[in-house]
């Protein structure tokens, strides 16, 4: 049992908190069997959630969770006001208890506390973990976390690895491209809003690299093809050292029949989608779906370009690249031509949309890099 810091943009913490909950009982316990164990007190933090949990469970959340950024396990605390206390602390550290590897990144982040100067504690850090046997190297595999804040110190081990947002398929990115976890946000909004996986049809029609269609259609998939820190630590659970392991998570529905069509008038897009497209059924290939593309502007379209059951899901292009009055004559075009579903779409505050037969049914407000954005869901 450790204590695990699951972190997430600012202000997708109760979020988070709610997919914790709708996939704890599909991950796997060290029987092979869906985990008997009870979904945790949450502690919600400013950037994440925080919880105590058996370890194979907390490190397999890094499969699973679409919104979070990385997962860390807490191995120490304590008060930290003077640097030789700081410093002898650390020579406290259990980390031969998940470590082999004995090089090791460092980062650190202080807040209102008496030690701040972060050359200084880098230098301490550094020096402890070299009593240690272990080499601060930029370049190593796995992260160790300091966080001092209050003059309280915080030491986390990353289980990640890479970014958790990265998933691996969006290897051809465009202009702004948007991040995978704030995609998944808007599939999550999307499923909760009514929308169904397997009868209904999502049509981007900004789809530039296909990043919505791509997290809609791996909603609740668990990513079993990348590497995670976690694979590597001495103490992970006996059941993990085969590649046979993805196999005992049987019980995880394969969603089929998924049907999307990405639409964009820039040719440069709609190869980067295609060939996204080629790297996701690799990491995902139990999920079948269909993904139509075609190189048109948006306001051509017809009802022959798509079926019925529609849901419009879009982050449209703003400021330069499209003016902002030209987005809602999309959708409003799109809505002559056939009944839609509903809409989701991300969208500056200061963008306007509506619908004639859609109603604003739910918006969340957040900030993007320093842009106030709204997550507008549209239902009948």
């Amino acid at each position: 049992m450790s204590t695990f810091f699951v972190s997430c943009p600012i202000h997708f913490e109760e979020r988070l908190a709610e997919e914790l909950n709708s996939f704890w009982f599909e991950m796997m316990d060290l029987d092979g069997q869906p985990t008997r164990e009870p979904l945790p007190e949450l502690n919600i933090e400013p950037g994440g959630v925080e919880f105590k949990c058996s370890d194979h469970l907390g490190y397999q959340i890094n499969l699973f969770s679409k919104l979070a950024l990385r997962v860390l396990v807490r191995i120490h605390k304590f008060p930290a006001r003077f640097y030789d206390q700081f410093e002898k602390e650390l020579w406290q550290m259990p980390l031969d208890k998940w470590l082999t590897e004995k090089n090791i990144s460092l980062k650190i982040e202080t807040g209102k506390s008496r030690l701040n100067h972060e050359r200084n504690l880098i230098e301490a850090a550094t020096k402890a973990l070299g009593s240690l046997a272990f080499k601060v190297s930029d370049e190593a595999k796995q992260q160790l976390y300091i966080r001092i804040i209050k003059d309280n110190a915080v030491i986390s081990l990353d289980t990640a690895g890479e970014n958790l947002h990265r998933r691996g398929y969006a290897l051809f990115r465009g202009e702004a491209p948007l991040r995978e976890n704030l995609a998944a946000l808007m599939a999550q909004q999307l499923f909760k809003s009514g929308a169904n996986l397997e009868s209904d049809v999502f049509l981007d029609p900004f789809v530039g690299s296909g990043t919505i269609l791509f997290e809609i259609a791996s909603f609740k998939t668990p990513n079993l093809n990348r590497k995670y820190s976690w694979l590597e630590f001495k103490n992970k659970p006996k059941i993990f050292n085969s590649e046979s392991w993805k196999k005992n998570l049987r019980w995880i529905q394969k969603p089929q029949n998924i049907r999307l069509i990405g639409i964009d008038s820039d040719e440069k897009a709609i190869h980067n989608l295609q060939e996204n497209e080629k790297h996701f059924r690799e990491i995902f290939p139990e999920i079948g779906f269909q993904l139509s593309t075609l190189n048109r502007d948006s306001l051509g379209l017809t009802s022959s370009d798509f079926p019925e059951n529609v849901w419009i899901v879009a982050n449209p292009p703003y400021g330069i690249r499209l003016k902002q009055d030209a987005v809602p004559k999309v959708f409003k075009h799109l809505e002559n031509q056939r009944p839609l579903a509903g809409a989701i779409i991300l969208h500056p505050e200061s963008m306007k949309i509506e619908f004639q037969s859609l109603s604003l049914s739910s918006q969340i407000d957040f900030s993007n890099q320093g842009l106030k954005i709204k997550l507008s869901v549209f239902t009948r």
